[in-house]
């Protein structure tokens, strides 16, 4: 490795540190105002151009903003840019949580769904938490579906 490359890194490096101590010192007052930062927190995920930010911002804050955001993140992940993000942030919750507020979450989001990329997205997310009994209900409700392509969700999820 020539030295110029590892000046870079270690500049780098400098520079990341510092960014971390920034974002440290910038949590603190998002912890304490709890109902502001979700607020702001929405805002974010529904605007395309913050909504990745905003889910990094999450990662950092622990897991009680999350919980408290699921419907909002939810619909994020339908986005198939934001999909894999979603379901990396979800995966950070411990699974009793996660069986406890993303199944009725995903319900309510259904509810509203005309499309079977909905299905499959949430499908998919369940199966990844390993939410299997979660993941049963949306194969039933998708069988029961007048659109075949919903009912194909349940044939490729399904047991």
């Amino acid at each position: 490795m020539s030295q110029t490359n590892t000046h870079a890194d270690n500049d780098a490096f400098v520079e990341a540190l510092a960014a971390a101590d920034r974002l440290n010192r910038a949590l603190s007052p998002l912890r304490i105002d709890r109902e502001g930062t979700q607020e702001q927190l929405r805002s974010a995920l529904r605007r395309p151009e913050e909504a990745v930010r905003a889910i990094l911002l999450l990662e950092t804050l622990g897991t009680a903003p999350t919980k408290a955001l699921v419907d909002d993140l939810l619909v994020v992940a339908l986005q198939e840019r934001r999909t894999m993000l979603i379901r990396k942030l979800l995966g950070r919750l411990p699974w009793r949580e996660a069986k406890e507020i993303v199944p009725p979450a995903v319900r309510r989001l259904l509810d509203d769904a005309d499309d079977s990329d909905d299905y499959r997205r949430m499908a998919e997310l369940l199966y990844h938490l390993g939410l299997d009994e979660a993941l049963q209900e949306l194969c039933a409700r998708a069988e029961d579906s007048i659109d075949p392509d919903v009912r194909e969700v349940a044939a490729d999820f399904g047991r």
